[in-house]
Formats: structure tokens, sequence, C-alpha cells
């Protein structure tokens, strides 16, 4: 069995797939798991906006393999500080509905 995500995983992870996402993160929000998540968010939101597919597509697949070995406190940050603050056109996506687009975009069931 794979080692779980904790927050420290989690972050490391970003920096080496999204840096410039990473880099956002700014110094109130450093150290505090669901602000580091919702920095993700904002920058998925951002890529769905300008409807950057290849983008929003590699961002959800990223928080796709960290739910399956998210740490509890990850995975609840996942739900709440990422997938709740998803919108798509233009009204608030809930948590099951960007769930159900992860799972199409990569036939996990």
């Amino acid at each position: 069995m794979s080692e779980q995500i904790d927050r420290d995983r989690f972050v490391a992870l970003l920096a080496e797939r999204f840096p410039n996402v990473a880099a956002a993160i700014n110094d109130c929000s450093q150290g505090l798991l669901h602000l580091e998540m919702a920095t993700l968010a904002r920058a998925t939101q951002a890529a769905i906006d300008d409807q950057d597919h290849d983008t929003v597509r590699r961002h959800f697949h990223f928080i796709d393999e960290i739910f399956q070995q998210a740490a509890s406190d990850v995975e609840n940050a996942v739900n709440v500080s990422y997938l709740e603050n998803l919108r798509f056109g233009g009204c608030k996506a809930a948590p099951t509905k960007a769930r159900e687009l992860l799972k199409r975009s990569y036939g996990k069931s």
C-alpha cells in the first residue's frame, strides 16, 4: 500500500507538478492546508473561466491522484477547499458534481 498523502507531501507534489500554483501560496496561507488547497482551487477556477481545458484536465488528474491516497485532513481539504470552490457555467458546483466530472475524465468509479 502506498504512503498516504499528508499536507507536507501535498505541498511538495504541488510544487513539483505546478510550481506556479505553489508559488502563489502567500505568506499568510503557507502552512494552512485549507488555504493552500484553496490556492489550487483558484488556479483551477481560472482555467475553467478561461476555458483552458488542458490545465483543467491536468489539475483534475492531480487532485484525483491526491484524493486516492489522501490522509483524512487532505481528503477533507479536497472536499471543502477545492471541490466546493469550483463553479461551472457560472453556478457553484456541488462537490459530488465535480467528483463525477473527475471520475468521467479518468474512467474511475
